[in-house]
């Protein structure tokens, strides 16, 4: 007993829905007008007041709407005839109609419904209006009380939206088409002068065939597609053109660079729209309300975002749809101004994590500079080993406090690329300077004087220099050659040594992924690549057999 009960609280709408339509039955044809006939109809009323989808149900009716549903109570009860009861089973339809639904069991509950209110007013209602006797009367009043009864047995919806809406945009379309049928019915039959049944059926066949006509027409599957363009483009700009209200978006999204400032200002774009009286907002970091504050408000969620939108009146499904669209606009705007502001974050920590790792591989040559200065001055003590141990200094010093200063610049200033320029003579005779102590072999071919990076060309040969230095440790006999070619063709510089190849798998990424090595190829060649593709240069791995291990820097523009 107490599981029966249960089950029937669960149904409590659908038992209120039920009795409702039984109460309306029983009202028009049980002695309609009479006193039995107006006691059903309250009963029906106080019903639909339980059932019906303008109110919720925790939600206080305001002075003004308590009288009016009071006078129209006492008006349809007392004053019952045909034409009102024509008025009310039509306002009914279209409440059914319209009636939004998320469950396929409960879209067939209001299908059933809605197919008894139409059979009671065509069946009932119209020829009554007409004072026409239809055949076998007394088998609609025995069976049409059936169809309400096959409610109760579809199982609960398990829908989560307690909140009833209702299109009144299908509702009214829904009513305006029922309405057509019926009254056309009667002025065929009293034209043609046929039977109700007859005029029924014609009326049927012409308004549906018209029906399924427009439906072809908006489809993709006809030709008409601009009659599809029309129709889309109207359900699109429900209350708002939205080509306009993405122009907003756009203009919006260009102007403010901040996430949080740029959602602001889309909501008060959409506090222009007539329909939207307010809306408060919870996102990431902020929240906040705007407009007026009033009785009707829809919730949308979204991903980032949670909007209450505000409004004169409870909003149906059209223009739910609608709003839901304008505001998965802003929501993706929004999340793009995110996405934006951790992507320049990133960029700006790669870029100093770019430039330190490269200011370490200068560093370190820059240290190894000083620790042969130190070498040559300490081991020479006499009076001519001064001397030169002093011009080397004097070569070397101002150069290093160069590029010391150099590498405190790039460190300040990392997102900046040191774009000073010399030309290419003056950096070869440079470079032969700074490496005189070195065992290097110098061999040029230059046909012309083009400027050059000289930060780039800098830290691409002593970075390689400071990789054949370590690999000399174990192979002690390695040569080092360094070849400068210049023509007008191409500009490019190769550094060979006479030692062992480079493992092949550890050629295949040298220059192109971050790799773990322990003689020194590791990051430092990836980022001098990197750094000279920025200035329209190539480092790449000319050769590479026992003998003769070459890299290239090269521009980019060469003929060969």
């Amino acid at each position: 007993m107490a599981t029966i009960i249960n089950k029937l609280i669960q149904k409590r709408e659908l038992i209120i829905l039920i009795m409702m339509l039984e109460m309306l039955h029983l009202s028009i044809w049980v002695d309609f007008g009479s006193i039995i006939s107006r006691s059903f109809m309250l009963s029906h009323l106080g019903l639909f007041l339980l059932w019906q989808p303008v109110w919720r149900g925790d939600e206080k009716l305001s002075i003004e709407n308590t009288i009016l549903f009071i006078v129209f109570t006492l008006a349809l009860t007392f004053s019952l005839n045909l034409w009102l009861l024509f008025a009310w089973l039509i306002l009914l339809i279209g409440f059914i109609s319209g009636r939004v639904t998320m469950d396929r069991n409960e879209r067939k509950i209001y299908v059933i419904a809605l197919g008894f209110l139409v059979l009671q007013l065509l069946f009932a209602c119209v020829p009554g209006l007409a004072n026409v006797n239809i055949e076998h009367k007394p088998l609609f009043y025995i069976l049409l009380p059936v169809l309400p009864i096959l409610i109760i047995f579809f199982p609960k919806s398990n829908s989560k939206h307690h909140v009833q809406i209702v299109d009144f945009i299908h509702s009214i379309t829904t009513a305006m088409l029922t309405s057509l049928v019926s009254l056309g019915s009667l002025l065929i039959m009293f034209l043609n002068d046929t039977s109700y049944f007859t005029a029924l059926t014609q009326t049927s066949i012409a308004i549906g065939g018209f029906i399924i006509c427009i439906t072809w027409l908006i489809t993709s599957q006809s030709r008409f597609s601009g009659v599809t363009q029309l129709w889309s483009s109207y359900m699109l700009n429900i209350g708002t053109p939205l080509e306009l209200w993405l122009t907003e978006l756009s203009r919006f999204s260009e102007r403010q660079q901040d996430p949080e400032e740029f959602l602001k200002v889309a909501i008060n774009g959409l506090l222009k729209l007539s329909w939207i009286d307010g809306i408060k907002w919870t996102s990431i970091e902020s929240n906040g309300e705007s407009g007026q504050i009033t009785t009707h408000k829809t919730f949308f969620i979204t991903n980032n975002i949670t909007f209450t939108i505000y409004t004169s009146n409870r909003m149906g499904g059209a223009l739910h749809v609608h709003c839901n669209l304008l505001v998965q606009l802003v929501e993706n705007f929004y999340t793009a101004k995110i996405k934006e502001k951790i992507l320049t974050q990133q960029a700006h920590l790669k870029a100093i994590y770019e430039t330190g790792a490269r200011i370490t591989h200068d560093i370190k040559n820059l240290l190894q500079s000083l620790q042969a200065i130190t070498s040559i001055v300490t081991h020479d003590t006499d009076g001519a080993s001064l001397k030169v141990s002093q011009q080397v200094l004097k070569k070397q010093l101002p150069n290093l406090t160069q590029r010391l200063q150099l590498a405190l610049d790039k460190l300040q200033t990392p997102q900046d690329q040191n774009k000073e320029e010399v030309y290419l003579k003056d950096w070869w005779e440079d470079l032969k300077k700074r490496n005189s102590h070195n065992k290097i072999i110098f061999q040029h071919e230059m046909d012309g004087d083009p400027t050059i990076p000289v930060d780039l060309f800098d830290s691409v040969v002593d970075n390689l220099l400071e990789n054949i230095q370590t690999k000399q440790m174990n192979e002690p006999e390695i040569e080092i050659t360094i070849t400068l070619v210049c023509n007008n063709d191409m500009t490019c510089v190769l550094v060979c040594d006479s030692g062992s190849m480079i493992p092949i798998d550890v050629s295949k990424e040298l220059l192109t992924n971050i790799i773990s090595s322990d003689n020194g190829l590791g990051i430092g060649l990836y980022q001098a690549r990197r750094h000279a593709q920025k200035f329209n240069y190539d480092l790449k791995l000319a050769n590479n057999q026992s003998g003769r291990v070459c890299f290239e820097l090269i521009s980019k523009n060469d003929k060969y």
